[in-house]
């Protein structure tokens, strides 16, 4: 945030006040200089009872006389604020998003009154150029100087990392990603992390974890990619009302995750294994589905010769949160346990 916003409408009405009093309100309404919400030449028209192509040309016809008064009796009045434009840009590689542009300048990364000043002036220097949102990029600035065409192809090849890494990256390990793909000298960490924001298909969660937009665990899209997120975080199995808890804490959203809505949730996705009661587990964390026996018949069964009880016992608690004692009243299920004379256990079934 800087302090040249506070002054930016007076430079702004002393530059605009050579227009005609018509061509000084359609350049207004335009870039929304007193509303801060700019109107369609469809909507200036029909207010003046001329077509929209009339309208762009007063609109252009205003605007080269602009240009010229910003060069010449207004330059020094101007120049500030060029150059906090071009001392940006410089800096993150000569692009940035409008909305960190208008965030730098006034503290607010929406179009208001004074961000549309700004965005008013670059208009009218032709080193500057706003690029309008697309499939890939959100809606941002650079400089004229070719300098974009190289950065968006290293954008694209970071897209194309993190997809085969297929990983969440902290934004240490993100930024160790672009030094290795960029030619150039490497900008600040800060600065390439909100340079990259130009991108539609690159983003942060809600933990800061950078990776491509399209992920579930960069945008969740229901509660069990919310659960999912908050239990894998967590490294270890949970009860239902602590993931929920978990959800709720992070704030996802701002309507609050209920606990049976979440407890469906787990019972119906595979991701979540029931560990105990109420427990759950994530499945590529090695937990199987199925009860206790279950679990004992898998044991034994990759084990191929017979174990003790101890050891079975043990195997089991890795992977549910159990008693002992169920863990035993199980092995006395003489339908699919029988027991060596040396107390080992195996599978009664073939």
């Amino acid at each position: 945030m800087t302090s040249l916003d506070k002054n930016i409408k007076k430079v702004v009405a002393s530059l605009v006040k050579s227009l005609s009093e018509r061509n000084r309100d359609i350049v207004l309404r335009r870039f929304g200089l007193k509303t801060g919400s700019r109107e369609t030449l469809e909507s200036i028209g029909q207010s003046y009872g001329i077509t929209r192509e009339r309208v762009r040309q007063i609109e252009d016809y205003a605007l080269k006389n602009l240009r010229t008064e910003s060069s010449g009796s207004m330059a020094s009045a101007i120049k500030p604020y060029f150059d906090f434009a071009l001392n940006l840009l410089a800096g993150h590689s000569g692009f940035l998003s409008e909305k960190d542009l208008y965030a730098k300048f006034s503290g607010q990364d929406k179009d208001n009154s004074n961000n549309l000043s700004l965005a008013f002036l670059l208009a009218l220097n032709p080193v500057f150029a706003r690029n309008y949102e697309n499939e890939n990029f959100n809606t941002f600035w650079s400089l004229n100087d070719g300098s974009f065409e190289p950065a968006a192809k290293l954008v694209a090849s970071i897209e194309s990392a993190l997809k085969e890494k297929n990983t969440l990256l902290t934004k240490e390990e993100f930024y160790s990603l672009y030094k290795t793909k960029t030619k150039n000298k490497p900008i600040a960490l800060d600065a390439f992390l909100t340079s990259v924001s130009v991108s539609k298909n690159i983003d942060k969660n809600i933990f800061g974890q950078y990776g491509l937009a399209s992920w579930s665990e960069i945008k969740p899209r229901g509660v069990r990619d919310r659960a999912y997120m908050v239990l894998k975080r967590e490294a270890k199995p949970k009860h239902f009302r602590e993931i929920t808890s978990l959800i709720n804490v992070a704030q996802f959203a701002f309507k609050k995750a209920n606990v049976q809505t979440v407890h469906n949730e787990l019972i119906k996705d595979s991701r979540f294994v029931l560990v105990g009661r109420g427990i759950y587990g994530l499945s590529e964390w090695g937990y199987k589905s199925g009860t206790v026996k279950d679990v004992l018949v898998d044991i034994l069964r990759e084990s191929k010769k017979s174990l003790d009880k101890g050891t079975l016992v043990a195997k089991v608690l890795s992977s549910r949160y159990v008693k002992e004692n169920t863990v035993i009243l199980n092995l006395q299920d003489s339908k699919v346990f029988a027991k060596k004379q040396d107390g080992t256990y195996f599978l009664k079934e073939v």
